[in-house]
């Protein structure tokens, strides 16, 4: 019930995982919006690896249908006048014609391959390709009856040609204006096309006479639906249409899988010149759009960026939304989480931790690791770094940026806390291997520090089997020991193999370090409840084996390497 509302006083019954393309921070360009990295689940083993590579292929998928429509737009037998594509011909095409040496199939194929690589220039790592994986639950499950049992129920019922609608249930506010619960609502998609797949009835499509098809369902083939978008409308100036489409509520569940496939931010799109009529014909400059900001003579359309596009579109969904929370079951959206990065300084040989204890602030008396709050944009990795390493391999006295094999930041665990913030918050664990001499410097360097700054925190080290978590917060002990395991069992299997530790090349594809692989990808999960006296009232931790893991472990290009995907 917090999907943007496409359509006013709509409310759309369903849950998804969004996801953009998996670019590690340092390789995506300044002021680039819609990619990675992505924060996976890493309570959905498999998920990481399965929906990377179906987003590879909806890649090369997408250039195909690109190449596909550009054929298509430039066909001199279709129904549109035979002159009125003459123009779309290139002047190479023209050329070859004039000698006798092609006939309109050729010209067709060359205007085509032309606009394609028109489209294309346009697509490219930082475009905007979200994909979602979504699931509609049925209306008679318990679960939607609790989330939409209160809304008027104004959808068609998917899959069948009437449209008597079920008595319905209202939620009315001071307006008296009705929430009507749907799957989702009537929109055309932001992009230039989009790549569907469902495994049961639902989607609905408009077609040009205004009537509504039931999209067909390819559960078990791979077939997907193509649905045309509102960029490539604009681009051909009406010519192709932006297809409205709606997802109605059904007795049964739906899920389904969605590549949208958008341009770079910065791209402009304006009709163009070969669908206005405007210009020379035939010219090879015709292909492009126009570059002033005005309008162009026969468009329908402005000049728009795909960025702009995009934020008008989800501006005013959003407000839709934000509309109705007086009428909604719910008055206040789901609070986006907080997060936090803790690095636990760690010595593998003799087992023993360094805590900070601290002076003052919110854990005044109380050992912690070093946490740092991820800021902005910052992923847990870079905020681990910031907070974490990067101070340490100071103290240490190595460069920051610098390689060295002597300080490993892994991922250990990823928790979720409620009633510790005002709002929710997910905790990264991050472990960094040192030493014990590297141990007892950074302690002093702490110790010599506190001699002059009164509330600098305090460094102690202690065995792992004697951490005083009677004075740490309550739900260290419960996560603590099992970060440890992971720990210990890395080190064992390093120390079992000729290559060192776990970071080096470590490759599923390769039997014989399978093994080592999984130790790496393990990972502790784990909610804690704390009621309103702080207290923890609920808790719940296991350790699991996921792919699970943000990019940039590191932040200087080997976490390739650290999760096993090097080739």
């Amino acid at each position: 019930m917090e999907e943007y509302a496409y359509q006013p006083n709509t409310a759309a019954i369903v849950e998804s995982f969004d996801t953009v393309r998996d670019l590690p921070a340092r390789e995506i360009p300044e002021g680039a919006t819609g990619v990675g990295p992505v924060d996976w689940p890493a309570e959905a083993p498999g998920l990481r690896t399965a929906l990377r590579e179906f987003y590879a292929r909806c890649d090369e998928v997408a250039v195909d249908v690109f190449r596909a429509i550009a054929s298509v737009c430039c066909m001199t037998e279709m129904d549109t006048a035979r002159t009125s594509f003459e123009r779309v011909r290139t002047e190479t095409a023209e050329s070859v014609a004039a000698e006798g040496g092609a006939d309109d199939e050729r010209a067709d194929r060359a205007a085509g391959e032309e606009l394609a690589r028109f489209f294309l220039r346009s697509f490219g790592p930082t475009s905007h390709c979200s994909m979602r994986a979504m699931r509609y639950p049925g209306t008679d499950s318990d679960e939607f009856k609790a989330h939409a049992g209160v809304l008027r129920d104004g959808s068609f019922r998917a899959g069948k040609r009437g449209r008597t609608p079920p008595p319905p249930r209202r939620s009315k506010g001071g307006n008296g204006l009705s929430v009507e619960a749907v799957g989702i609502s009537e929109h055309t998609d932001f992009e230039c096309f989009t790549l569907l797949h469902q495994t049961a009835p639902g989607l609905e499509l408009k077609d040009l006479a205004g009537n509504w098809r039931v999209a067909d369902v390819y559960r078990d083939q791979s077939k997907f639906t193509i649905i045309i978008a509102d960029m490539m409308e604009r681009w051909t100036n009406g010519w192709l249409r932006a297809t409205p489409h709606r997802v109605g509520l059904a007795a049964h569940e739906r899920l389904s899988l969605v590549r949208f496939n958008g341009l770079d931010p910065d791209a402009s799109v304006a009709p163009l010149l070969r669908f206005t009529g405007a210009g020379p014909s035939a010219s090879s400059g015709d292909t492009g759009s126009s570059d002033s900001r005005g309008w162009v003579k026969g468009a329908k359309y402005k000049p728009v960026t795909q960025g702009e596009h995009m934020a008008e579109s989800v501006t005013r969904a959003a407000a839709n939304l934000e509309q109705m929370l007086d009428r909604y079951p719910k008055t206040v959206l789901t609070p986006i989480p907080r997060r936090f990065a803790q690095v636990l300084l760690v010595n593998c040989e003799d087992e023993e931790i360094a805590l900070i204890l601290h002076a003052d602030g919110e854990f005044e008396g109380l050992y912690t690791g070093l946490i740092t709050e991820v800021c902005g944009d910052e992923t847990p990795q870079q905020a681990a770094l910031r907070g974490g390493l990067c101070p340490l391999r100071e103290l240490l006295g190595i460069p920051t940026g610098t390689a060295d094999d002597s300080m490993h930041l892994a991922e250990r665990a990823k928790l979720r806390f409620t009633g510790w913030k005002d709002v929710p918050v997910i905790e990264h664990e991050f472990t960094v291997s040192v030493d014990r001499t590297s141990m007892n410097t950074v302690k002093n360097k702490f110790s010599s520090a506190r001699q002059t700054q009164r509330n600098h925190p305090e460094m102690d080290i202690f065995r792992w089997d004697e951490i005083p978590y009677e004075a740490m917060p309550a739900d260290d002990r419960h996560w603590y020991p099992e970060v440890l395991d992971i720990v210990r069992e890395a080190k064992q299997e390093a120390n079992a193999t000729t290559n060192g530790f776990i970071r080096f090349g470590v490759c599923p594809r390769k039997p014989r370090r399978e093994k080592r692989w999984a130790v790496e990808r393990k990972l502790v999960v784990g909610s804690f409840e704390f009621d309103d006296e702080e207290g923890l009232a609920r808790h719940e931790t296991e350790t699991i084996w996921t792919d699970g893991f943000m990019n940039d472990v590191y932040g200087d290009s080997r976490d390739h390497e650290a999760y096993g995907e090097d080739t």
